[in-house]
This record gives structure tokens, C-alpha cells and sequence, in this order.
């Protein structure tokens, strides 16, 4: 099976994948952000190329409406929506908030942003190593901070990641026992921050729905709703794809 964070290259198309989360019979299919958009054949290509490796489920990243069509003809179906928001360049921003000190995340310290990450995300949406690493890898530039609480335990991070123009909010988690305290106020607009200094003509950001915390905590610093929202997409590997 592909190692985290492959590229599949066809022609002059490119997408990335791997094995989502720690579930090993499903695979992600994302297109890069930098990138252009799939083609019908290139989205069957790659779904043949992971049917022969042995996953039995696909997955998309977040998808917005115009990038939906191609994989919802290949036969995906939509997995779940999320919230949009985005902020635009031209929007003032809060200065990060005092608190305590944001750190950069070692390799000692990853172990921790993965019990953090588990402790704030559903089975389904929580990272392992190999995820934590392609969220790390799916933008050019990336930023990873994370704050410490008690025992220098890691009790929250935020990793946020620019490609082009755009900029993206790619993960915000806060352990739910040190919640309140500002904490995911701090490491968002640390982010942020740092997305407008490499030049990013607006920030993206989304959220499963009825998660009333992040979304208040979006509005608050800035952020607007896209009201086309984002879809997560996924189909069945078998007999019929590799047909």
C-alpha cells in the first residue's frame, strides 16, 4: 500500500494519497492545492491503482462544489458536509491574545499533538502518525505550534499550511479538559498571523457540523461563511472498479 503522502502521477496530473487514519482498508484521494483539477480518467486511474493494492474504501479531502463532479461521476457519494469559512486579506484581525507560550512540536512532542488529536476528534476524523505527517506535507509551507499545560504536556496545536496565494487552517485542536481558557483563540490567530506573512490572499477553514465551539470561535476572529460549504466524498473499491 502507497506510504503516506504519495503522489500519483498520471500524464501531467497529480493527486495525493495514502491509508486514512489508522483504518488500513481505506484510502484518501486528495488533489493538491497548488495543483489543477482532476480529470474524469485520472480519478478512475487512481481508484484502479488503489483497488489492485488492496484498500476496499476511498475517501476524499474536503471538496468544494466545482471539484465534486468529477468524483461524484466516478461514483462517489457524499461521506459528510462541512462548513466553509474563509477570511479574507482585506479583514483586521485580533493581535494573538497573551497566554502561555506556543512551541514548535519536535519529534518528541508528536506524540502528544496525537493524544490531543484523539482526545478532541471522533474515531473517524483522528490522526495517526503517518496522517499527522501528510498534514504536514500537503502544503509547501507549513507552521506547527502547540502549547504546553501541567507536566509540559502538549494541550493543544494548530497547524496551518500556505500554497500559492491561498492559505489554509489545516488542523486547530485543544484538549477538551483544558478548553476555555483561550487556548484555540491563541493558536488560531498565531496562525493566521503567520498565513498573511507568506503572502496569502485568504485564509480557508473547515468544520464538521454543529461544531457551535469552532464556528463561534471563527467568527470571532474574522471568518465568513461560504455558503457553498465543502463535501467529503467516498466510494467502494472492488471487482466493478478494476473491471
Amino acid at each position: 500500500m502507497p506510504a503516506a503522502g504519495q503522489i500519483i502521477r498520471w500524464g501531467t496530473e497529480r493527486a495525493r494519497t495514502g491509508k486514512w487514519r489508522a483504518d488500513g482498508s481505506v484510502a484518501f484521494l486528495a488533489p493538491l492545492p497548488d495543483g489543477r483539477a482532476p480529470s474524469p480518467e485520472f480519478v478512475r486511474q487512481c481508484l484502479r491503482m488503489l483497488a489492485k493494492q488492496g484498500y476496499e474504501r476511498v475517501v476524499t479531502g474536503a471538496l468544494a462544489p466545482f471539484e465534486q463532479q468529477v468524483f461524484l461521476d466516478a461514483g462517489f457519494a457524499v461521506h459528510e458536509p462541512l462548513h466553509l469559512l474563509v477570511l479574507d486579506h482585506t479583514v483586521a484581525v485580533p493581535p494573538v491574545p497573551p497566554g502561555p507560550r506556543l512551541r514548535r512540536a519536535g519529534a518528541r512532542r508528536r506524540e502528544g499533538v496525537l493524544e490531543v488529536d484523539a482526545a478532541a476528534f471522533s474515531s473517524f476524523w483522528r490522526l495517526d502518525r503517518a496522517g499527522l505527517g501528510e498534514a504536514l506535507e500537503a502544503t509547501p509551507r507549513h507552521r506547527l505550534r502547540v502549547v504546553l499545560g501541567d507536566g509540559r504536556r502538549v494541550v493543544g496545536y494548530a497547524i496551518c499550511g500556505a500554497a500559492s496565494s491561498r492559505g489554509f487552517v489545516q488542523r486547530l485542536a485543544v484538549d477538551p479538559k483544558a478548553q476555555r481558557r483561550g487556548l484555540g483563540q491563541r493558536l488560531l490567530l498565531d496562525g493566521v498571523h503567520w498565513l498573511r506573512t507568506q503572502g496569502t490572499s485568504q485564509i480557508a477553514v473547515n468544520t464538521q457540523y454543529g461544531n457551535r465551539a469552532a464556528l463561534a470561535l471563527y467568527h470571532k476572529v474574522g471568518f465568513r461563511d461560504d455558503p457553498e460549504g465543502l463535501c467529503v466524498l467516498s466510494a467502494p473499491l472492488g471487482s466493478s472498479i478494476l473491471g
